[in-house]
């Protein structure tokens, strides 16, 4: 047993030590995040706003254009292998329409549309992204030499069954790219609005690489905002993030979806984790990027590993025939708080089917026991305590994060923890499939 709590306690402090210091990390950049310096922007005659489209909802689509419009700029949407009713929305309200000769992908159509943009700028925008009034004036006007890319805050439109889940998942990744913005090398510029420098990108976006990325020698999907994103950085250049512009998109319309969408992201995450590590891109994003990456990539499997030994550490002295261990329980107990109720239930159990009562005289071996409870008392507080200290992390993250919803919080945050649960789930299952080429290919 003493090797095994050995074990455990070390597990323990690298988790209590990484939440401690992640956690308080992240709580303080996101509510100290920096603002950046805005120039005039007078017209928008440089920017063209590409939007790739397929399968979308007309209704949707319709407001999409309408609010890309407003600003002011070129419209160019590439149809990915279809037509209408696309193309009436798009020259009705004064755009241009392309198509693809067949359904390629996302990027294919990025690649062949931005061959027909001749700005200074191109924002790449989703098609079901809705752009705030005066929006890309707002991220044109940070756009210095020494920026290469500008992305927006994300809000999701409340509709659907998924709105809760995925507007949590939302505020958390806001959180930690509010955290690393500050150093202008930001974690993600949003693939549903990003704004570029044609003659940075345009290049790259033309190249196999981008069109047709791989896994093991075959082709894979992977976050193209992401790779776009890093590819700027490793040009020279800043990629910042403009919070105070919000864009409206749409949630995924149910938990399938949804959990796609999270499985895509999670084999992006590692294959970008790898990749980063690999040629140095991570190191230049300094080092709360770096933290935070690691920490968010190893955390799933940290915590997995904690709760098998709570489980184990709990059920191998509860396996025990010794009486009083069940009274003592919670000395041992591990995660004391969730598995409090397990212990009780337990010793309800114990005590319905064998008749013991914890007082002390009516039970023979009592005194013997009790002489030995002083050294299980140290380990008792250090595994509470342990246990505490990891749930106290947690309380100004917590805070931060309230600060961020725009509306039902509490609603938001509880529902919500059920997104990250499935979160966590299609982690692993990322992983365990990540030699399945196929499963790349999956959207």
């Amino acid at each position: 047993m003493n090797s095994f709590i050995t074990i455990y306690l070390i597990f323990g402090s690298i988790t209590l030590s990484l939440s401690l210091v992640y956690f308080l990390l992240i709580s303080y950049f996101s509510v100290n995040s920096k603002k950046f310096a805005r120039n005039p922007v007078k017209d928008l005659s440089d920017v063209t706003v590409l939007i790739p489209v397929y399968g979308e909802d007309e209704a949707v689509f319709r407001k999409v254009i309408s609010s890309v419009a407003r600003q002011g700029a070129r419209i160019l949407v590439v149809g990915d292998g279809c037509d209408e009713p696309y193309r009436s929305i798009v020259n009705s309200a004064g755009g241009e329409f392309l198509r693809t000769p067949e359904r390629s992908g996302k990027r294919v159509a990025l690649s062949f549309g931005i061959n027909h943009v001749k700005s200074k700028y191109v924002l790449l925008l989703d098609s079901d992204t809705i752009l705030p009034q005066d929006g890309l004036k707002n991220m044109l006007s940070i756009m210095d030499k020494d920026v290469g890319g500008v992305s927006v805050n994300v809000r999701n439109v409340k509709t659907g069954n998924t709105y809760y889940l995925a507007e949590l998942i939302e505020r958390l990744k806001e959180m930690t790219m509010r955290a690393v913005n500050g150093s202008g090398y930001a974690m993600l510029l949003n693939g549903k609005c990003s704004l570029y420098r044609v003659d940075l990108i345009k290049p790259f976006m033309q190249t196999d690489e981008f069109k047709y990325p791989t896994f093991l020698g075959r082709r894979a999907l992977i976050g193209d905002d992401k790779q776009l994103t890093n590819y700027v950085i490793s040009k020279g250049f800043k990629a910042i993030v403009d919070f105070e512009t919000v864009a409206l998109t749409y949630p995924p319309e149910n938990l399938k979806k949804l959990s796609k969408q999270l499985l895509r992201w999670s084999r992006a995450n590692y294959y970008f984790f790898a990749r980063e590590i690999r040629d140095g891109t991570m190191l230049k994003r300094g080092p709360v990027y770096v933290y935070n990456f690691f920490y968010t990539t190893v955390l799933p499997f940290l915590l997995t590993v904690m709760t098998v030994l709570d489980l184990f550490f709990m059920d191998s002295v509860l396996a025990d025939t010794n009486p009083v261990d069940y009274e003592n329980a919670v000395i041992y107990g591990g995660n004391f708080i969730l598995h409090l109720p397990l212990i009780i239930a337990k010793r309800l159990l114990f005590t319905f089917f064998v008749g013991y009562f914890p007082i002390a005289h009516l039970h023979p071996r009592v005194p013997q026991l009790h002489a030995n409870l002083l050294p299980r008392i140290n380990l008792k507080y250090s595994i509470i305590l342990g246990h505490l200290a990891n749930y106290l992390t947690i309380v100004p993250f917590v805070y931060s994060l309230w600060r961020l919803m725009a509306e039902e919080k509490l609603k938001t945050l509880v529902i919500g923890s059920l997104g990250l649960l499935i979160q966590w789930i299609v982690s692993f299952y990322a992983l365990l499939t990540i030699w399945d080429q196929d499963k790349w290919l999956t959207r």
